[in-house]
């Protein structure tokens, strides 16, 4: 089983649960992370810096990814006799190839965006795949149409959303240090160190400028989750220089800072992200997976990305899809604002979560839109769906 991201390894590690549950038996290795290790999985290489997009990005990573390259392949070598991949097509749909070069059956769990660019890649898939579980509906008819095995299991996200884990907003947001009255905005910036160093701090000067515009509201504070795949001190570092309160949150809770300061309460298997947005008024989020989560939780959002100036150069010329954010997407029409490479600035942030924090009207407007999208990702039990589409495609009976 290969995930290569943060996001790849919440999936993998339902999957896997779900996989054990139904055949104890089997042995499951590959690339992950924490979710994966709790769910099972002997992982061989930890996938933190594996993070990274774009052509530059990419290049910057390219000792660490031609390592993994290398590990994967020699596990390929062992005794495998199914091969799961987990989104990350680059490098998924390579390590494919070698597998169906050596016999090994390949299911693919969450498709590449096929049908955002690069469309030719199901003719490649239709070569190196046996089974597709997609995640979208609309995505089963692009397989049905090149007779590419597959079954739509919903989004994974149906499996792992969950209302916050306290009673009390007040007392949670007493408990990180933070006002229990004041304003407060989630800050999402990614699972990516990269992403992270390019988009936090463009949203802690937004937040900042918002405090500084409206004095009439409650305090401004910033509530963070951080990525397992990602470090809460590097990313402390940022709130240190922050004007207003900020708090991370997730991973250990020893090891959670807020303005310097320990806290308690912090941390959870998904990185505490529902138990921010449960606190939160308005969230600016990177483009991803996150705007769905969002979305599931019904909080106002902003969504924001910026990437290197040749590979957004690069991405015009090949994405097929007006909006970029999942969330709109998924909607079908733009129901979020997207602030991308230029109009990701402090300035454009920062006007957004004014309009959405002054306007009630815009707020519940979005957020009845947000009741679309959380219906359209389907219902729980997404990944007991996939685990069943793959035993009963590839029976593995217990061989003792």
């Amino acid at each position: 089983m290969v995930a290569g991201e943060a996001s790849g390894d919440l999936h993998g590690g339902a999957l896997a649960a779900a996989l054990r549950q139904r055949a104890p038996w089997i042995s499951i290795v590959g690339f992950g992370g924490a979710a994966m290790r709790r769910a099972g999985v002997d992982v061989r290489f930890d996938i933190a810096p594996m993070g990274v997009v774009g052509l530059i990005e990419v290049l910057a990573q390219w000792k660490t990814i031609r390592a993994a390259w290398r590990r994967a392949v020699a596990l390929l070598a062992e005794d495998v006799h199914l091969l799961i991949l987990i989104d990350y097509p680059d490098f998924n749909l390579r390590l494919a190839k070698v597998a169906k070069r050596r016999g090994i059956a390949v299911v693919y769990y969450v498709s590449p965006q096929v049908w955002a660019w690069r469309a030719g890649r199901v003719q490649v898939i239709a070569k190196r795949v046996d089974l597709m579980l997609v995640i979208f509906p609309f995505e089963k008819a692009i397989y049905d149409a090149a007779s590419v095995p597959c079954v739509f299991v919903g989004h994974p996200l149906m499996d792992q959303v969950r209302a916050p884990s306290y009673a009390s907003k007040h007392a949670y947001l007493k408990s990180l240090g933070l006002n229990p009255s004041g304003t407060t905005l989630a800050l999402l910036p990614g699972s990516r160190k990269q992403e992270v160093a390019v988009l936090l701090p463009r949203m802690l000067a937004a937040a900042g400028q918002v405090a500084k515009e409206t004095p009439a509201l409650p305090p401004l504070q910033c509530l963070i989750p951080v990525a397992p795949s990602l470090s809460k001190e590097g990313m402390a570092s940022w709130g240190a220089a922050s004007p207003i309160p900020v708090a991370f949150v997730g991973g250990d809770p020893t090891n959670a800072t807020a303005t310097g300061r320990p806290l308690e309460g912090a941390g959870t298997a998904d990185n505490g992200i529902y138990d921010v947005l449960g606190a939160a008024d308005v969230a600016v989020v990177a483009s991803g997976t996150a705007t769905l989560q969002t979305a599931l939780a019904g909080v106002p959002m902003i969504v924001v990305y910026k990437l290197s100036w040749l590979t957004w150069a690069l991405a015009r010329l090949l994405i097929r899809v007006r909006s970029v954010g999942l969330v709109n997407i998924v909607a079908g029409t733009p129901c979020v604002p997207e602030l991308i490479q230029m109009e990701a600035s402090p300035a454009r942030i920062g006007a957004e979560i004014k309009r959405l924090l002054l306007d009630a009207d815009a707020r519940a407007v979005m957020q009845r839109r947000l009741k679309d999208v959380a219906t359209a990702l389907g219902e729980a039990g997404t990944a007991h769906r996939a685990a069943d589409a793959i035993l009963k495609r590839f029976p593995m009976g217990n061989a003792a």
